[in-house]
């Protein structure tokens, strides 16, 4: 990603984009993808700033890798033809692994303070 994308997506306004994810509503594929280059963009601004921690870019790869796995999970549910039951459950079980990171980073910005 060139410098000056990186600058427009990190300073790009994604509320109402957050706010639909927040309320559970599906985005389209180009709010999709400008959340997810506006969120490498804010690590990519981190990583510059603190000369790289290894820590910010495990958690990159680290969320790489947690949405690939997030989206080839649902797509072996789907071939299983589960019933209504088992679907709920799958729904239910990924949305709560969500909740648990979601749950760890605000427990974790505790100490950050108020912002």
């Amino acid at each position: 990603m060139s410098n000056s994308y990186l600058q427009l997506v990190y300073s790009a306004n994604l509320q109402p984009t957050l706010d639909k994810v927040q309320g559970d509503q599906v985005l389209d594929f180009a709010e999709y993808r400008l959340l997810q280059d506006s969120a490498e963009a804010k690590l990519d601004y981190l990583l510059r700033k603190f000369d790289e921690p290894q820590e910010l870019e495990q958690l990159r790869q680290a969320g790489i890798r947690m949405a690939h796995l997030l989206q080839t999970s649902c797509l072996a549910l789907r071939r299983l033809d589960l019933d209504p039951e088992d679907k709920r459950r799958s729904r239910d079980a990924l949305e709560h692994q969500l909740a648990y990171i979601q749950a760890c980073l605000r427990r974790s910005m505790v100490s950050f303070g108020e912002y």
